[in-house]
């Protein structure tokens, strides 16, 4: 579905490229003229309409805006090796014993490991994750099981917490960025089939993330429709560990789950119904079980 002209997916790569820099800050020449150098091996992947999944963030750290859309950019082919760990940063949470570091993770809804594209994972050489994150989809759940493979697989930092549903334009001047990032977007040419986009970042204060979500403030991103207060989450009243966003308008629905040094956001787009409320929450609340499993350093309760 995303892939189609006039598609889901073209509206969303344009709202990407109105919000994630302004024009002053980034070569829009130097952007068409790479999207027309690599057409053809965009469209072999079906990816050229939903290139979003991998949405940066405003200003980089140090150097002015940054836009990263992998395969696309003049000169920017993307490599496949594994996210880069900073061997000089200290993690962000004490390590846990060698007990719990050395035995075998079994996540508790991972049946072996998911698919991903032809050629792996999308990395950002230059703002490599700040340590390695497990690959925690669930498997067995039945709409990503009938989507298939995903479409795009990105892993680096600079991304938006919750795909479709936040801009950075120019971003909040102070704003916390994600310190690891595993994106996931999911999509078929069949109008009728969802587009689910999964995201997992991790933070250096994930409570005060969730908080930055639930009170727009303290992010680098900005919702973009507000979306008003959470949505019940059966389970999980009062838990703002767990939380479900449906934006008055918006076609889309995003569920949230606080994991541990995590954020894993699930955003659903296909008819606005209660049935995506339920996918998202499932999507979610399975992933985030699944980190606590496979990561022990960052994916316990911190409390």
């Amino acid at each position: 579905m995303a892939s189609q002209d006039g598609g889901r997916g073209t509206e969303s790569l344009r709202s990407v490229l109105h919000g994630a820099v302004d024009r002053e800050q980034f070569d829009y020449d130097a952007l068409v003229a790479g999207v027309h150098q690599r057409a053809g091996r965009i469209r072999r992947r079906r990816a050229v309409a939903t290139g979003v999944a991998v949405a940066v963030l405003g200003p980089a750290a140090a150097a002015g805006a940054a836009l990263v859309l992998p395969d696309i950019l003049p000169g920017g082919d993307s490599t496949t090796i594994a996210p880069a760990t900073r061997p000089d940063e200290a993690p962000t949470t004490a390590p846990a014993d060698d007990d719990a570091v050395t035995a075998d993770p079994t996540p508790p809804w991972q049946d072996g490991a998911p698919p991903l594209p032809e050629g792996g994972f999308e990395v950002n050489e230059d703002l490599p994750n700040a340590w390695e994150i497990p690959d925690p989809r669930p498997t067995g759940v039945a709409a990503l099981d009938d989507l298939g493979m995903p479409q795009l697989a990105a892993a680096y930092p600079r991304t938006v917490p919750v795909m479709n549903l936040m801009v950075c334009d120019p971003g909040r001047t102070g704003g916390a960025e994600p310190e690891a990032g595993l994106s996931f977007d999911y999509f078929t040419d069949d109008p009728d089939d969802p587009v689910i986009n999964l995201q997992v970042t991790g933070w250096e204060d994930s409570g005060a993330a969730r908080d930055g979500l639930l009170d727009d403030d303290y992010l680098l991103c900005t919702w973009s429709p507000r979306p008003g207060e959470p949505q019940p989450w059966p389970g999980h009243e009062g838990d703002d560990d767990h939380l479900v966003f449906a934006p008055e308008g918006s076609d889309q629905v995003a569920a949230v789950v606080r994991q541990g040094d995590y954020l894993v956001a699930v955003t659903v787009q296909d008819t606005g119904a209660a049935e995506d409320i339920e996918l998202a929450r499932e999507i979610a609340g399975k992933t985030a079980d699944n980190l606590e499993a496979l990561d022990p350093v960052h994916g316990p309760d911190q409390g």
